[in-house]
């Protein structure tokens, strides 16, 4: 039997831009006001993905919502079970293998795994002070102007003499500038709509 039903078909509704942010500690934010329900979070994490131009966005029905990025398209945070650490995204995805760690010309640690980066959230740096280390020395014992020199001797993807300590294996960390993140990994940060169309 053949069905006369015709498919579904999505109103043509224009894609929105400069309305959700991703800060830098993970939150989603609409027009600079944090979002907490938990519901819409939910929501958006599951419906958070990337086009082949970079942009990340959620879908929402037959509308993209991009995602202007404040850095990463994705913020770390630390979770354990059973003794082992390890990152988890803002989306609540698990970051299984660490590809490398990278620290960036204002201090701050990112993870790349697969072809992702993430930001650790500045929250939980502290959790890993006693992980890091320079020349077997911890990075809270450091005078800040010997980290400050340290980042600055290194071009942007060299490997520092800085190491992390996770899970009984060693990560030598590699330093990248900030302008060169989103180079590297591919990602526009500021989505924009075409020209004379509105943000939304």
């Amino acid at each position: 039997m053949v069905s006369n039903k015709s498919p579904v078909k999505w109103p043509n509704v224009p894609d929105v831009y400069n309305w959700l942010v991703l800060d830098e500690r993970g939150n989603w934010l609409i027009k600079k006001e944090k979002i907490f329900h938990k519901g819409l979070i939910d929501f958006i994490n599951a419906q958070y993905t990337v086009d082949d131009k970079g942009r990340w966005f959620f879908q929402n029905g037959p509308q993209r919502v991009f995602v202007t990025l404040e850095y990463t398209p994705y913020v770390l945070t630390l979770a354990s079970h059973d003794s082992v650490i390890y990152f988890k995204t803002q989306t609540n995805e698990n970051v299984e293998t660490i590809d490398k760690l990278w620290i960036d010309n204002k201090g701050r640690l990112l993870v790349s795994w697969e072809s992702n980066i993430g930001l650790v959230c500045d929250r939980d740096l502290p959790l890993l002070a006693d992980k890091l280390s320079h020349n077997n020395k911890s990075i809270d014992q450091m005078d800040p102007n010997e980290l400050a020199s340290i980042r600055h001797q290194i071009p942007s993807g060299g490997e520092t003499s800085l190491t992390l300590m996770m899970n009984r294996k060693t990560y030598n960390i590699f330093f990248i500038d900030e302008v060169e993140v989103s180079k590297l990994f591919s990602f526009n940060l500021k989505p924009n709509p075409p020209d004379g169309d509105p943000d939304c």
